[in-house]
């Protein structure tokens, strides 16, 4: 060690040399870390900015993926009551068979078309119970289809028998007369109907013919169908609510994408 001072005292110029190389040397190297540093801290960066591009995208498509399973879901109900409407207005309407056809059969293809928009885009336990509200209301059209003139012709003889004319009043009377006799004959209350002035021929066929079951139990039968759709529509609304997290007051959570969790595990 003294010999190595002793010889750099007697040499001050490579002394100075040495000095000056290593002062490069060191430079060298610390621009060589830094710029190591710098990729790596770029690359990181890159990768932190592709991940916020992809949390960003996703976030948007469940935004809009819930905005649309909402809109579907609150469509789809909205179908359905108005459905009913038509339907339970079969059994007290007294409009003409055609326009009451058309307005059920209009009903039933929006809420078919509703409910194939669910099954697109909502999880199978929403789409499900859509599906069963489907089929109750379905059942609810038949009945109406079948029962709703037959009701509606009664209502129709009702609002006669109140006629302000003297006439129309006491036979459309005379004719309940006859169809509340359970042993009168098709052809004894076609006789006593078709002298009611104020009934449609399908009014007085549809009332002509012997119903299968009383009125009373029309009626019944109609309240029963609403019940059932009642009970599968609150099925919906609770699978749905379950579906856009409405007791969390939030949207639907998203999964990291799988490049971020690659990431954090190599971090």
């Amino acid at each position: 060690m003294t010999a190595f001072r002793q010889y750099f005292e007697d040499n001050p110029e490579i002394f100075a040399a040495l000095i000056a190389a290593i002062a490069i040397i060191g430079g060298l190297l610390g621009n060589i870390i830094s710029a190591k540093f710098q990729a790596t801290s770029g690359r990181d960066q890159a990768v932190a900015a592709r991940e916020a591009a992809q949390i960003a995208a996703e976030a948007q498509r469940v935004a809009a993926l819930w905005s649309v399973r909402q809109l579907q879901v609150a469509e789809f109900i909205r179908s359905a009551r108005e459905m009913m409407v038509v339907c339970n207005g079969m059994y007290r309407s007294d409009d003409d068979a055609e326009s009451r056809r058309a307005r059920v059969d209009a009903a039933s293809r929006e809420l078919a078309l509703r409910e194939a928009e669910i099954r697109l885009v909502a999880p199978a336990k929403v789409a499900q119970a859509a599906t069963e509200v489907a089929k109750a209301t379905q059942k609810a059209y038949l009945g109406a289809m079948r029962w709703g003139p037959l009701a509606g012709g009664r209502v129709a003889l009702k609002r006669l028998c109140n006629s302000e004319n003297d006439a129309v009043r006491h036979e459309a009377r005379a004719a309940m007369r006859v169809l509340d006799d359970e042993g009168s004959s098709w052809i004894v209350r076609r006789q006593a109907l078709s002298t009611v002035d104020g009934l449609s021929g399908e009014h007085i066929r549809r009332l002509s013919e012997p119903p299968a079951k009383p009125t009373q139990r029309i009626v019944e039968g109609m309240h029963a169908h609403q019940r059932e759709v009642d009970r599968k529509l609150a099925k919906l609304l609770e699978a749905a609510r379950v579906m856009l997290r409405s007791d969390d007051d939030a949207l639907p959570t998203m999964p990291a994408p799988e490049q971020r969790r690659r990431w954090r595990r190599a971090a």
